[in-house]
Parts: structure tokens; sequence; C-alpha cells
């Protein structure tokens, strides 16, 4: 039972291996010679006399691996079919080999008795998917060819073309054109040609082929399901801090059966990432989490959850047997506790203190109680702040901001003589919580605005009886707190050390150290996923869904 479930990665990385094997030996010279001999007992239609149905095997074969690792079974079905055409041709040559017939044979035999393990169905697409699969499959058999004029038949072409020259002739090639390249042998240009065609072949079957599928996309949230969500969310009185960020516009969502509790996700190389806590009734959520598994096994997707708070997390152990990995800590502000007084907030009083006395001042209201003209005026203001940088987030911040939908957001906004300096948007959290979503301030305004802010969103929350405001998340804070012992060891401060070179371009350090000022509760967060060898691929799936955001949720402090 347990070698069952390797089957489809171990024939998937043979398939690949076999491609690149394929590809190499009638690429390079050196390849040549070994990759013959080898050739000769592998079970795939890798060994054709004809060079171009080789190395255009080989970059199928290398293409349908992934699906075949993946589980997908219209990989599964490709194969199948490469394997019966390299059967039938072998057993219609005048010499057969016994072993190869042999292995092809069984490996097929595998292949349909192992057939429930290639399961899943095709990956939802998208209308731009034909078009990036057609510049990728240039871009492939360019260099491929390329290869095959510097590497395979350098001696053999008449004088010292230069790389345009080249490069025209293998785009010509594509489409049948010959004649820009002259070689020495006959047979050798003829077998160029022939290549680059039938390349340039493979590059419109590819596109065509995924635009005349008609797989339908996976399906965001339609505005019904926007405003279930957010129904769910409101009346949830124990809801997460990101709950909020549940109604990103970019995200899709599962159910539980009876649609009061679900899960919201996106889709990101495979893995099927959700974000924060489940929402909704909490006696639904290992139901909710079942639907969502389902779905992530019907296209052999891995499951995996960035964000999730303590409560969420237990129940996805718990159901879904994931693992957790702690990523950073979220800084809640106490409202009530909350004081300037006292040294450990001197930072914070005097920078308040000195930015008032320039002459700044803030104010905080709901932002569908501002004019028209300020509401305009704030989303430009959003847009030029962000300097030419795109919005980013995932599970930690809206894809929109001015918007009706969101008539419950409250904003901060700082100013100086009358002109906008600074602004803090929050999203709502429970009935009297706030959630920061993001924090945009001028360039070129002084120090002190963003601790302005905080400072004004807290004395407005204490009168508007709000109990708790959650500003930024902060990656590693345990890692750097434990270093700043003078009882840390040298694995804790080299880890560190780490981390603090790469905050030279992000600043995870700094924001922590920024968090740390208010004397905030500490929420921990944490990254969920299936096992040891799944979290590479689920870092960088998170990384892509966050739009490489610095791992934390303001976007300009």
């Amino acid at each position: 039972m347990k070698l069952r479930k390797y089957i489809p990665a171990i024939i998937g990385r043979a398939a690949y291996v076999v491609g690149l094997i394929d590809i190499l030996a009638n690429v390079l010279h050196p390849f040549k010679a070994p990759a013959t001999k080898v050739q000769s007992y592998l079970p795939i239609f890798t060994h054709s006399t004809a060079f171009a149905t080789a190395v255009f095997t080989g970059v199928v074969l290398i293409i349908v691996a992934r699906g075949l690792i993946r589980r997908k079974q219209r990989a599964w079905a490709i194969t199948v079919v490469i394997l019966i055409i390299n059967l039938a041709s072998d057993l219609f040559r005048n010499r057969t080999h016994l072993l190869q017939i042999s292995v092809v044979v069984a490996l097929l035999l595998a292949l349909l008795l192992f057939r429930k393990e290639f399961y899943a169905v095709s990956d939802p697409t998208t209308k731009y998917q034909p078009v990036r699969a057609f510049a990728f499959s240039l871009i492939a058999v360019v260099v491929i060819g390329l290869f095959l004029i510097y590497f395979r038949h350098d001696h053999q072409v008449v004088g010292n073309p230069s790389f345009g020259l080249i490069l025209l002739a293998i785009l010509k090639g594509l489409i049948g054109v010959t004649g820009t390249l002259h070689f020495k042998g006959e047979g050798v240009g003829d077998t160029f040609d022939t290549t680059m065609l039938s390349l340039g072949v493979l590059t419109l079957i590819i596109p065509l082929w995924l635009f005349f599928r008609r797989v339908k996309p996976i399906p965001k949230m339609s505005d019904e399901e926007l405003q279930l969500v957010k129904k769910l969310i409101k009346h949830d009185q124990e809801q997460d801090s990101l709950g909020y960020f549940a109604t990103r516009r970019d995200k899709s969502v599962v159910w539980s059966n009876n649609k009061k509790a679900g899960i919201a996700y996106r889709v990101e190389g495979g893995v099927m990432l959700a974000s924060g806590d489940p929402f909704g009734e909490y006696s639904l959520w290992p139901e909710a989490i079942e639907n969502f598994l389902e779905v992530a096994r019907a296209h052999a997707w891995t499951p995996a959850v960035m964000g999730a708070g303590d409560r969420g997390g237990e129940v996805w152990v718990e159901h879904a047997g994931m693992q957790a990995l702690e990523i950073g800590d979220e800084a809640i502000i106490n409202v009530e506790e909350f004081t300037l007084e006292g040294r450990p907030m001197a930072n914070v009083r005097q920078m308040v203190n000195r930015i008032k006395r320039k002459g700044y001042s803030c104010y905080t209201i709901k932002f569908s109680s501002l004019s028209k003209d300020d509401q305009l005026e704030l989303v430009r203001l959003a847009k030029e702040w962000r300097y030419g940088v795109p919005d980013r987030g995932f599970s930690m911040g809206l894809d929109r901001f001015g918007d009706p939908f969101d008539e419950d957001c409250i904003i901060t906004i700082a100013e100086i003589d009358g002109v906008k300096t600074g602004f803090l948007h929050f999203v709502p959290w429970d009935a009297d919580s706030l959630s920061l979503d993001r924090m945009q301030r001028e360039r070129g305004s002084d120090p002190g605005i963003t601790e302005l802010m905080i400072v004004g969103t807290t004395e407005w929350a204490k009168e508007n009886k709000i109990k708790y405001i959650s500003l930024n998340f902060a990656a590693f804070r345990s890692l750097f707190e434990r270093a700043d012992k003078i009882s840390a060891g040298f694995i804790t401060r080299t880890l560190r050390n780490i981390i603090r070179f790469f905050s030279n371009w992000f600043p995870v350090e700094s924001l922590y150290r920024f968090n740390a000022k208010f004397q905030p509760e500490w929420r921990a967060r944490y990254v969920l996923y299936p096992g040891a060898k799944d979290l590479p691929k689920v870092g960088i799936a998170a990384i892509r869904a966050e739009k490489f955001i610095q791992s934390f949720r303001s976007h300009s402090a």
C-alpha cells in the first residue's frame, strides 16, 4: 500500500529523466555515446532514428512528467499512448529488443494496474494560459536550436555566421523556411530543417490544445458569496482578526454543506493555499476543512494554510493532520490598557509630542462618512504613495481601497496645515475591534507620523468602546526576542544575523522593533502544511500569493 502512493512520482520522474537524456543525447556530443547505450533499455519512444522525433518526444516527456507526478488523468493518458506507439513501432521493426519490449509491457501494465492513482482532473486555466504556453514553447525551441548549432553542428556550418543570422535561421526554420544557413553535409541540413519545423509545430500545438480544451478557471467569489462571507464574519463573535480579508475578490471559497462556514483560498503552483482561519460557525469548520481537502484531492493540489491563528490551527491539525510552523506574531494593542505613560513608552511619547509641535494632527472617521471629494483624494493618494510599487497581500490585506463594499472600514488621517500626509486604514474585526489593512504616508513627511496616527486611533478607540487594534505582523518576532537575551546561544544569534542581513532589503527586524514600541500583546501566526517535503513548495506558493510581501502587513510604514 505504501508503494502505491509513490507510483506516480516514480513514473513521472522517470519520464522527466528520459526526456532530458533524449534531448541531451541528440544535441550535445558528450552525451550521445552513453545515452545511446542507455536508451536501448529505456521503456519510452526515445531511440527513434529520426532526430526531430527524438527531440520532440523528449520535450513532450518533460512536459508530461510534472503531470504524472501530480497524478493527472490527462498525463496518464498521454503516457499510455506514447508507450503503445513505442511498442507498436518496435514490434514492426526488422530487429527487436526483447528486454526493451518486456520493460515497455511491464510499465504499460503497471500504468493500467495503478490507473486509480492518476485520478486528478486538469487544473483550471485562464484565457492567458495559451499565451504563456506559446511564449514558453517559443523560448524553449529557440534555446534548443541554439544548442544544435553551437554544440552539435558547430563544425558542420559553412562560414562563420553571426549570432543574429543563426537566430534568424532558427526562427525561419520554425515556419519551414530554409536556406539561411549552409551546412557541409546535405543530411545535416535536412536534419536541422526537419527538427526546427517539428519544434515549430510543437509551439503551435500546445497553445492551441490549451485554448480548445476550454477548462473553466477557478471560480472567484461571486457578489452574492462576498456578501455572505461578510455577513458570516460580522456575526461571528470570535472571528479571527484576519477574517475580513477573506473578502478579497481575488480569492475563491470552499463552503460547508449549508454555507454557514467556509475557507477562502487561492491556488499557486499546485498549492491550494487557504488564508487565515476558517470563517463562520465554529462547529462547521471541520466540515469546511473536509470539503477543502476533497477539492485539493480532486486536483492533486497540496493543501496548506498561510497565517493561521491558534484557534484555527488546532482545528486544521486535528482534522487534516497538518503540521504547524510558527512564522511570526501579530501585534495586538489592548485599547483599555494602552497608555503613553511610563518608561517603556518614552520613545513613542517623545515622537508624538515632537510631531505635534511641528503642527501635525490626525483624526479618525469611517471612510464612508468622508465627503466624496475626500474619498477620491485618498484613493488618488493611496496610489500615488505606492511610488510605483503594486499593492501586495493575500492573508493580511485587501485587494481594494475606497470600495463602497467596505462601508464599515475606519481610517485615521494625518494632516499639516490642511494637507493630508498619511493614513491608516482599518477593517472591522468583531463588533468592537479593528484590524490594520494598510499604512501609507507621503515619502517626504516627518518621522513620527505613524506613531501619531496609531496613538490617535487608540484614543478614538477608547472613546468608541473598541477593545483591540491589530497592527502589523512581525515575522520571526520570537527569534529576535530570544537573540536579545544574554543567554542566547550561537545558533540563535546566527539565525538572527542571517535574517538581519536580509532585512537590508526586507525590513523584517525594523518592523518588529517598531511594533514592540507600543507594548502590544503578541499572538502567534502559523503556516500549516501536510509534511516536511511540502514545506518548500508551500513557502514558494505563499511568497507568490503575497506578491513578495515582506512578511508583514504594513505596505509603506
